[in-house]
């Protein structure tokens, strides 16, 4: 048996990979426009994360929305990474 920190609620492993496990969603906006952003970050760390890979001008804000657990595993995203979402 493997002695060591268990992976917390913010992450699972797979395969050997650390793959997160809460995503949160993010909202950008510029003039009208809208996307959404999936940051699997600690929650106090998610807008700050999607809004250095946006372009100047865009602000983020954290929405209500959730992924449900066969969509964050489907984005197979990494601790501390962000992705921007398709429509």
């Amino acid at each position: 048996m493997r002695v060591g920190k268990r992976p917390g609620p913010h992450h699972m492993r797979l395969m050997g990979n650390e793959y997160a496990g809460a995503v949160y969603v993010i909202a950008a906006t510029k003039d009208g426009a809208t996307e959404y952003w999936a940051a699997a970050t600690p929650r106090d760390q998610a807008i700050k994360a999607v809004q250095e890979q946006l372009a100047p001008g865009w602000s983020a804000s954290m929405t209500d929305r959730r992924l449900d657990t066969a969509q964050v595993a489907e984005l197979e995203m990494r601790l501390n990474s962000v992705r921007k979402l398709k429509r």
